[in-house]
């Protein structure tokens, strides 16, 4: 039988320690990338909440719907009052959309997220606003706000 020496013990040693160390490295690379991507997503969506509340900024009737609620009533044969609730949602439904990319990609933790998708629901889940929200949504968040909505429009 062939006794083990030092040198063979060092030398494998010294192997695991740069397997592991390239195995680490790899996993960084990997959250760097996740990180990045989500970085690239949040300001593209930050871009788009900017354009879209830009019109509401100082607008009269966007801060009292703003104080009633996800859903305001509004009077919707008022195509003002329609659109300007149209905007408020797009930017809303953006930042819903972004929350759940952080989510999608490790980023938030799922109480945390938990808030998000209610919210995100609520809009879905009533049929006037559902259209609007189909239309500014990935069809990956679309296909999950379908998942767990409560209602068929």
């Amino acid at each position: 039988m062939r006794m083990i020496a030092l040198s063979d013990i060092t030398n494998i040693l010294g192997m695991l320690g740069i397997i592991g160390s390239l195995i680490f490295v790899g996993i960084e690379i990997q959250q760097s990338q996740t990180i990045a991507i989500a970085s690239q997503l949040q300001a593209r969506n930050d871009a788009l909440m900017s354009f879209y509340s830009a019109a509401l900024e100082g607008n009269e009737t966007a801060l009292r719907l703003l104080d009633k609620g996800l859903i305001p009533e509004i009077d919707w044969s008022n195509d003002y009052e329609r659109e300007v609730l149209s905007a408020i949602t797009r930017v809303r439904i953006i930042s819903y959309l972004n929350a759940y990319d952080q989510y999608r990609l490790g980023l938030i933790p799922e109480d945390t997220f938990e808030f998000t998708r209610n919210r995100a629901l609520v809009l879905y889940d009533d049929c006037r606003t559902r259209p609007w929200i189909i239309q500014r949504v990935t069809s990956d968040f679309n296909s999950f706000l379908q998942e767990y909505s409560k209602k068929n429009c």
